[in-house]
């Protein structure tokens, strides 16, 4: 078995190969996959790649968005150069730009564009998540993921202005809309275009960060369509830091009393500590170490966890997994004369804490109507609530964990009766700090938004219209926050008074 599975391996040939369009100039990122299974590469900035293959007669499948799929034999030629061509499907494309819609092919500008469908599958609670690798020319960066303040950084080509230097966002005509795209539902969504240079110039000097145009979806005549989408995933954090355990961090505590003495004096200095944890420096007199030897036993063999413990505060205080859920309800129907969307949606993510009081909850609504009053005149309505509630414990994210990297693996996170253990800074032990124990701070923000159109067809002009818009948007924000202001005692709050 040893000997058939090192001949297989010798007979696997290497692929190096470039994909380039009909014009000759290379395509990045294009898919080449051997046909079969489910090895596969993506072509680098000069579209070449490379790819192991079983042998002679595998077939190499090279594709991209929009161009048509290209099936190729390896046979003896391990340096193929494929030509995809332009898919024909795809230039007739609807592109949404500026105040219009345009075919691809006919589309001059730097225009990008993906569709609901797409945007959909990324189950993601936060939008401006789902746009990564999606849309060539930007780049999102996820900085937090924090409930509530888990966004992507957009920026479309780099930063090209200074202050503000964040894209100008467009829903369904309106720009700068209250709560941007972040929290809007992925199933409310037809289209997303991103405008890049020239393209953008219709807003002026707004859309010198390049613009996102994102149009909602809208009723189709026929029958009452109803569908329920959920979504329930989890999760954690990319990587959480390695801290020192309690015997490394005794012995590091050790050798800083050793080092405080002339260096010709620190080998017998450490040997000195190992043996009886005194030392007796002919520069300092008797130095005794921090820890005993018989301390360091304790700590190594954990036979005395209450008075030697070892401390992981990051893995005390962090749940391995962190729920979320998304809940999406929509139905669309109508005559050829009214057609509507409605559409309910629910997310729930909670943080990372153990009886965590982060966490964030969503209730978004939207309903969209389009009516036509006669054969020259059309109307649409489209109304949006949205109620976003975050919650947090009263101490910040950024305190929080700067706790965690400050506690020391000799603390215990909680005394044997149940107890939290000693605090880390400001009275304060990420075992309590983290819950509602210490009072809560509320951030709910309830947004409403309404936009209608008229759009009246000048008869006796072939494709001139008159367009009216009207928009209202209102944002109303509360905070509260509560707390319960007291004293740190042997691993018990002492309330003293509560402060709003």
């Amino acid at each position: 078995m040893l000997l058939l599975g090192s001949a297989n391996a010798q007979n696997r040939i290497t692929v190096r190969g470039t994909v380039n369009d009909d014009k000759g100039a290379p395509i990045v990122n294009a898919s080449v996959l051997v046909k079969g299974t489910t090895t596969g590469v993506t072509t680098d900035a000069n579209g070449k790649f490379s790819i192991s293959v079983p042998d002679s007669k595998s077939v190499l499948v090279v594709s991209n968005i929009g161009y048509k799929a290209k099936e190729i034999e390896v046979g003896n030629n391990t340096s193929p150069v494929i030509d995809l061509v332009p898919s024909v499907n795809s230039l007739n494309e609807v592109v949404v730009v500026g105040y219009g819609t345009q075919k691809k092919v006919t589309v001059t500008g730097a225009v990008a564009q993906v569709s609901g469908k797409e945007l959909e599958k990324t189950p993601t609670v936060n939008l401006s998540n789902a746009l990564v690798g999606r849309l060539p020319g930007i780049s999102a960066v996820q900085s937090s993921g924090e409930p509530g303040y888990d966004n992507s950084t957009i920026r479309i080509r780099g930063t090209n202005t200074f202050g503000n230097t964040s894209a100008l966002v467009v829903v369904d005509g309106v720009p700068d809309v209250a709560g941007g795209l972040e929290r809007l539902n992925p199933a409310d969504i037809e289209t997303m275009s991103v405008l890049k240079d020239a393209s953008a110039a219709i807003y002026g000097s707004r859309a010198a960060n390049g613009v996102i145009l994102i149009t909602t979806k809208h009723g189709k005549s026929g029958k009452p369509q109803l569908s329920y989408n959920y979504n329930h995933g989890w999760a954690q954090p990319t990587r959480i830091p390695k801290m020192a355990n309690a015997l490394q961090y005794i012995e590091m505590d050790n050798s800083l009393q050793i080092y405080k003495l002339p260096q010709v004096e620190w080998s017998d200095a450490l040997a000195a500590f190992q043996s009886s944890g005194t030392f007796n420096s002919p520069s300092s007199g008797t130095v005794r170490a921090t820890y005993q030897p018989d301390d360091i036993e304790k700590y190594k063999d954990g036979s005395d966890p209450w008075g030697h413990p070892n401390t992981d505060w990051y893995k005390t205080t962090l749940k391995d997994w962190s729920s979320q859920e998304q809940h999406s309800l929509q139905i669309n129907g109508g005559s050829e004369n009214v057609k509507y969307l409605a559409s309910l949606g629910y997310q729930n993510q909670d943080g990372y804490y153990k009886n965590s009081a982060t966490g964030y909850k969503q209730y978004d609504m939207r309903l969209n109507l389009d009516a036509k009053v006669n054969k020259y005149i059309s109307t649409s309505l489209g109304l949006t609530a949205r109620q976003e509630f975050r919650h947090f414990p009263t101490v910040g994210a950024g305190d929080i964990f700067r706790m965690l990297m400050r506690g020391k693996p000799t603390d215990p996170e909680v005394w044997p009766n149940g107890l939290p253990g000693p605090d880390i800074e400001n009275g304060q032990n990420p075992i309590v700090i983290t819950t509602n124990q210490t009072g809560y701070d509320d951030d709910k923000r309830n947004y409403f938004q309404v936009n209608g159109k008229v759009e009246i067809q000048i008869p006796w002009v072939k494709g001139l219209k008159l367009t009216g818009t009207a928009t209202a948007d209102k944002e109303i924000q509360r905070v509260k926050t509560w707390r319960i202001h007291g004293t740190y005692i042997s691993g018990t709050i002492k309330p003293m008074r509560p402060m709003v």
